[in-house]
């Protein structure tokens, strides 16, 4: 489907946009189609229609809220958690695909229901995942199950403009230095070409275009230049899927070049969070370790970008491991997360890649392997020093 000018006019009007830049326009629609709530089709509205067959959500807007108080979807999952599906040699689930798909258009069964509580172990909260009424058999004997929660995009686009080159000069695989800490490089492959992954938990995708047509497929089956499967995460053992009907024309994508653009164009806008103000946090944040992976990263023309992530691959340790691995990234192995929505990430639930942390403590105390230096030093800061870096991080 092609987003007419029909559609475009539409959308500038509800804007009340009189005389706007394209650029502007391009976000501002971005913006209203982020917040679009698709539907299945068939539609009378073939602009906003190709919703699944299976689904998670119908609606970028609908991960990324900051509402913790957020109704569960149907399906009971918590908002923004989606589940992943995988093993230990990078291969998705033959029956399920990569991830669990828990809605379904009208006349289909979703793949699962899923059941998620929480349990301590050494005083740390983790969640174990069990599925009910599997609706396509069982899954393979080795695939694993992993929750993953949405991430906050302020500030995203500024990540995406750091060249590649200061990436890579913050990578020590052999640790060098012999600090512990080596992070490694997210190498990626796309279309037999070697480029370097910097979005998602394991940095499996490139760029905001990549990460946002993947969004589009796994969460709410939408087909993209990117990904053209017009049944997004259907598998062939998923016949009544693939057989449903889709949103495509003539084996167009059912989000349109123009709509996923002007998307990215919008998600790319998204202001980065205000520096948190704390020298002596920071200080402390610097001292004990945390800044090895947590580092700032700059542009091309020297400006800092203060997310506090150096976009590398690092060891976490096994408590941390899912038993999936994605692209570079084994099962032990996540992307430095960056730190500048951490004060969202609070709000909206949780720390760390599935939500487990309540709070800053226990997210530090969840790190491992190579962060298990930092750790340690923060174990041994006095109680003032500790509430201190505490509250700078959790300002982030």
């Amino acid at each position: 489907m092609n987003l007419t000018l029909g559609v475009l006019a539409c959308a500038a009007f509800a804007l009340a946009t009189a005389v706007v830049a394209a650029p502007a326009l391009d976000t501002a629609i971005g913006k209203r189609l982020f917040e679009r709530n698709w539907v299945s089709a068939p539609s009378s509205t073939k602009s906003d229609d190709g919703l699944g067959p299976f689904y998670d959500a119908t609606s970028c807007a609908s991960c990324h809220a900051l509402n913790p108080s957020a109704p569960a979807s149907p399906n009971g999952m918590p908002a923004g958690l989606v589940i992943r599906l995988g093993n230990g040699r990078g291969d998705a689930d033959p029956i399920y695909g990569a991830q669990l798909q828990t809605r379904a258009v009208a006349g289909l069964t979703p793949e699962a229901k899923p059941d998620i509580k929480w349990s301590f172990v050494d005083g740390l909260r983790k969640p174990t995942i069990t599925l009910r009424d599997l609706g396509y058999g069982t899954l393979d004997k080795n695939t694993r199950i992993s929750l993953r929660r949405a991430p906050p995009l302020k500030g995203i686009g500024l990540l995406a403009q750091v060249p590649e080159s200061e990436i890579l000069k913050h990578a020590d695989p052999e640790d060098v230095n012999r600090d512990g800490v080596e992070g490694r490089v997210p190498w990626v492959y796309v279309g037999g070409k070697r480029v370097l992954g910097r979005f998602g938990w394991k940095a499996t995708q490139p760029d905001l275009a990549a990460q946002s047509a993947m969004a589009f497929s796994r969460d709410i089956g939408l087909s993209t230049r990117l990904q053209p499967a017009a049944w997004g995460d259907c598998t062939p053992a998923e016949r009544a899927c693939r057989d449903a009907p889709q949103g495509s024309e003539k084996g167009e994508p059912e989000v349109a070049d123009s709509m996923l653009d002007m998307i990215v164009a919008y998600v790319a806008s998204l202001a980065a969070p205000a520096p948190a103000k704390s020298e002596r946090g920071e200080a402390l944040f610097n001292a004990t370790g945390c800044a090895a992976c947590h580092t700032t990263l700059h542009l091309a023309d020297g400006k800092p970008v203060p997310a506090y992530t150096d976009l590398l691959l690092h060891d976490m340790g096994a408590g941390l491991g899912d038993g999936i691995e994605e692209g570079s990234a084994g099962s032990w192995t996540w992307r430095t997360a960056p730190l500048w929505g951490v004060s969202d990430s609070l709000k909206a639930g949780g720390l760390l890649h599935d939500g487990r942390a309540a709070d800053v403590t226990e997210a530090i105390a969840w790190h491992d392997g190579e962060a298990w230096s930092a750790r340690e030093h923060f174990r041994a800061l006095s109680t003032s020093d500790k509430a201190a870096l505490v509250a700078f991080v959790s300002g982030l």
